[in-house]
């Protein structure tokens, strides 16, 4: 049996065609196709084209193509493929999902300031989620890359903790399907929340190459700056120097003057040697469909009150924390803002 990395080139073909719109018709073991414009644009080729997957079989025809390892088709059909990232929808099933003790999970998860949550009604609901995956590279004067999962909850973006390592161990049935078709675009809208949560988490993950960074920069400032001490004193020495000239003197006391801001200036040359650039991108995403349960709250602060919804969720075994109405993280000690909304403390200071 072929392994997804054995696939045949002629078959990664036909199926990067199909995706794209192409008209394919097999023909023995090769191939025509009739490529919309804007996949012809892509390759570079008529469009009407035919297929084969070895070089020695191509005439001498500008509608002939191999797809062989290495030709130029195949070559940009892979760059094409990775143009996009891959989409994919997984729907999950259990065969329990937790049905009371709600009140309870809320009090033990959440803490309300100046606000009691009491819950008023639970609704099964289906929900989708995405599930990111972003490639980062860390450069600095060392580069560190790495990977990075991270799940939202469609609709708000709001990042979901613990979400995509539980999905690895959640007792459920997976079944795949066919993204919905408006989930590029609502994936799309996730840009912001998936930059954010990024690079929140990765601050813990470069958190050891960030230290290794600081310390070569502090050894490397204090060379220097004991180099600098040491010219300035054998310069201030030299100028005791008998027979030295007035001139030497005046030239040798600007050089020491010098070194104040010359210091200031190389100090801040390994400043930007060691510190630390991160670039991110999306390498995949994944819409995740399951069942969920729905809980409206409601909230006394004083003597007001609001609605809040909240989510359980069966892959974490939690109740989704809301996020902060204004920095958007998530937050399981929720203050309230003047318009009852659910703050971090930093935010409703």
């Amino acid at each position: 049996m072929k392994s997804e990395a054995e696939t045949d080139p002629l078959d990664f073909a036909q199926r990067f065609l199909e995706l794209g719109g192409a008209a394919v018709e097999k023909n023995g073991p090769d191939m025509e196709a009739l490529l919309p414009e804007k996949l012809r644009l892509l390759l570079d080729v008529p469009e009407d084209i035919r297929i084969c997957g070895n070089n020695e079989k191509i005439a001498d025809s500008h509608k002939h193509y191999a797809v062989a390892y290495g030709t130029p088709l195949l070559e940009s059909m892979i760059s094409g493929a990775l143009e996009k990232i891959p989409l994919a929808g997984c729907r999950l099933e259990f065969d329990y999902v937790k049905s009371g003790g709600f009140q309870r999970l809320v009090d033990e998860e959440l803490t309300f300031y100046g606000a009691v949550a009491s819950i008023e009604t639970i609704a099964e609901a289906i929900t989708d989620y995405y599930l990111v995956a972003c490639r980062y590279t860390a450069q600095s004067d060392e580069q560190k890359e790495g990977l990075l999962t991270a799940a939202f909850r469609a609709g708000t973006g709001d990042f979901v903790p613990e979400m995509a390592q539980a999905l690895n161990t959640a007792a459920c049935i997976r079944t795949f399907f066919k993204p919905d078709a408006g989930a590029s675009e609502t994936a799309a809208l996730l840009s912001d929340a998936v930059e954010r949560t990024a690079h929140q988490l990765l601050r813990d993950q470069l958190e050891p190459f960030r230290r290794s960074m600081n310390r070569r920069f502090k050894r490397d400032v204090a060379n220097l700056n004991e180099y600098y001490r040491s010219l300035d004193r054998e310069m201030r020495k030299s100028l005791e120097k008998p027979g030295l000239s007035e001139n030497a003197k005046s030239d040798r006391q600007s050089k020491i003057d010098a070194i104040p801001s010359e210091l200031a200036s190389k100090t801040d040359d390994l400043f930007k040697k060691y510190s630390i650039k991160v670039r991110l991108q999306p390498t995949a995403l994944m819409q995740i469909r399951t069942p969920v349960k729905k809980i409206a709250c409601t909230l006394s602060v004083g003597r007001q009150t609001r609605q809040l919804f909240l989510t359980y969720n069966p892959v974490t075994r939690k109740i989704d924390p809301p996020s902060c109405t204004i920095c958007k993280k998530p937050v399981s000690h929720i203050h309230f803002n003047s318009r009852l909304e659910p703050v971090c403390y930093g935010c409703g200071k």
